[in-house]
């Protein structure tokens, strides 16, 4: 998708360039990720990511999450 394409979602909103967050939660700790390059829709808010960006995301809220358990836990515990 590019920019001023319209929203798959609402079929009416063009999409813009932004950077959005978003909040994790693991476990009772939370990581946020601000400054992701995304299409947003102008009408109904709904978010798109390029190919491979959630992956992106996804490893790094994870090694968020291990420094956020070493540095409340002094060490990490790999889940099994």
């Amino acid at each position: 998708m590019k920019e001023n394409a319209i929203c798959k979602a609402c079929r009416s909103g063009k999409l813009l360039n932004r950077e959005v967050g978003q909040v994790f939660e693991r476990e009772g700790l939370e990581v946020k990720i601000e400054g992701i390059p995304a299409l947003v829709c102008e009408e109904c808010n709904q978010v798109y990511f390029s190919p491979g960006i959630g992956d992106k995301i996804a490893n790094a809220a994870n090694h968020l999450f291990i420094l956020s358990e070493i540095k409340h836990t002094g060490e990490y515990r790999a889940a099994v």
